[in-house]
């Protein structure tokens, strides 16, 4: 090890990509790390990664953390409304999220967090990692045009997944060692179904082109191999979607060489 990663402050960080309900597959992620003892030290989320990570970074289970999704309609974390900005607010979840971590500030969660967010008045991505932590994660999530951008300190942020979607940056520096979890792919498509798939896709077109470079400053890589399958706004296959984070964070953890880069073998 050389002198610059001893100086790092944290041995393990965890990364999480955004890509809405297949979000759900970073439960399955944490799943396997909880099975196998591996907990990080640091984590940075964008969007259902801000979410995520902010459920694992307040001390709740993979398991806990699904309950919180089974059997909910966006309508109980999202309502319509008539606005400039954006067709739907987000009340509903940070309601219930704050219901769920019980935590209010960044600086009371037991994992320190970095919620990646983009402020759409200087139109740059901006890094959170202290205040208070729901309006920040809701922040993260607020797709532009779908969810109405959130006010803090006078400027209006949206999606942190509009400059950077997959992390890895905020915390790379710190960290002797960078799980990423991707959990928005785009695969190739014979068919364009409908407006919303459209809509989706062209999102998607747009974050994936600043993804290339944090994928690269990862030391372990896990992309869920059929996530694609699943919708941004599936919500009815929350235990599926998890399954295939489970399954593909099992067969990278237990490759040697990842097991020797974690130093799971001590």
């Amino acid at each position: 090890m050389t002198d610059n990663q001893q100086k790092r402050p944290y041995r393990l960080g965890l990364a999480l990509s955004g890509g809405g309900a297949r979000g759900f597959a970073h439960l399955g992620v944490y799943k396997a790390m909880q099975e196998l003892g591996i907990k990080p030290d640091i984590i940075s989320g964008t969007s259902a990664g801000a979410i995520a990570g902010v459920m694992f970074a307040a001390g709740r289970t993979a398991e806990e953390s699904v309950t919180f999704f089974k059997g909910r309609k966006l309508l109980d974390f999202a309502r319509p409304l008539v606005s400039t900005t954006g067709i739907m607010h987000m009340s509903g979840m940070g309601k219930r999220l704050s219901e769920f971590i019980q935590v209010k500030t960044f600086e009371e969660l037991q994992i320190p967090l970095v919620v990646t967010a983009t402020n759409m008045n200087l139109g740059i991505p901006t890094h959170f990692n202290s205040g208070e932590v729901i309006p920040r994660v809701l922040a993260s999530c607020a797709i532009p045009i779908v969810f109405t951008p959130v006010v803090i300190d006078d400027h209006q942020y949206s999606d942190g997944g509009v400059f950077m979607n997959f992390p890895v940056r905020p915390i790379r520096d710190l960290c002797d060692v960078v799980i990423g979890v991707h959990i928005d792919p785009l695969e190739p498509s014979n068919h364009i179904k409908s407006i919303v798939h459209l809509a989706e896709r062209s999102f998607h077109m747009g974050i994936l082109s600043n993804m290339s470079i944090d994928t690269r400053l990862c030391d372990v890589v896990i992309v869920p191999k059929h996530i694609s399958r699943y919708s941004m706004f599936d919500l009815n296959n929350v235990e599926k979607i998890m399954e295939e984070g489970y399954n593909q964070a099992k067969i990278v953890f237990s490759r040697p060489r990842i097991i020797k880069k974690l130093k799971m073998e001590n």
